[in-house]
């Protein structure tokens, strides 16, 4: 039931407000937001990349030192993850 209503939310957050809004996930810890973020984006995305912070390549995270451009950002983040975003 949890995941069907948050899948759901995701889906209008992307139909709806993705184009100019970001999605927070929050939640007590080890309930299942990584997951039910990871499975949407397999499920609704041609690409996508995963950034665990709590056991991230250096090379990974010099690229948030500078995320003024976005554009940049995201170049530097497929460089150093070696994932192609579509």
């Amino acid at each position: 039931m949890f995941k069907r209503k948050a899948f759901d939310k995701l889906k209008y957050w992307k139909e709806k407000k993705a184009p100019k809004y970001s999605v927070l996930l929050e939640g007590a810890r080890r309930v299942g937001k990584s997951t039910i973020a990871e499975e949407f984006a397999k499920q609704e995305y041609k690409s996508y990349i995963k950034v665990d912070f709590a056991n991230v390549r250096k090379e990974v995270l010099d690229v948030f030192e500078d995320i003024a451009d976005p554009d940049i950002f995201f170049l530097r983040l497929q460089t150093a993850t070696g994932v192609t975003l579509y």
